[in-house]
């Protein structure tokens, strides 16, 4: 009777310790990163595929599907330049007109790599009205396995990217 007790309690002892594992584990925060990308320091590529379009300020009057914009843009964490954003997006959808409207309507869809600090984090997504917003679908180095979010938000003088890991 006393080794079957014993057994009991080691068991229930054991399931405690894995409870208590398993939900500790599944509540760890999501890690967020913010960083400034400004306008200064950016290089913007805009490919004009067929069938080509009016420029104006070196920008399409008129956007077809397949049309790309090659984006590079400086990483700055609290003040201090820690990497590159290097991006391709592509249109999906034909948009006529001006200013930013232009591009949302042409519904690009984006890929790109947040390298930081030595380190690389894998992105999708796609533009909208304000900015952009998407997924990690990976990364390597200090980030190897990440997944999470991205949201970018336009301002004055450039972006401000907020990234949310959850592994």
């Amino acid at each position: 009777m006393n080794i079957g007790r014993t057994y009991l309690v080691a068991a229930a002892l054991a399931l405690f310790a894995t409870l208590v594992f398993v939900s500790s584990a599944g509540a760890i925060a999501p890690v967020q990163i913010t960083l400034k990308e400004p306008t200064k320091g950016s290089t913007v590529t805009f490919i004009d595929n067929a069938p080509t379009a009016k420029k104006v300020h070196g920008f399409p009057t008129k956007i077809s599907p397949g049309d790309e914009v090659v984006l590079t843009n400086q990483l700055f964490e609290n003040g201090a330049m820690v990497g590159k954003l290097r991006s391709r997006c592509t249109a999906t959808d034909a948009s006529g007109g001006s200013g930013e409207a232009v591009f949302t309507n042409a519904h690009f869809i984006c890929e790109g790599v947040y390298n930081i600090k030595g380190s690389s984090l894998y992105a999708n997504g796609q533009v909208l009205q304000g900015g952009t917003q998407g997924v990690i679908t990976g990364g390597t180095g200090s980030f190897a396995n990440a997944r999470g979010t991205f949201v970018s938000k336009v301002e004055k003088g450039g972006e401000t990217s907020t990234i949310t890991l959850v592994e």
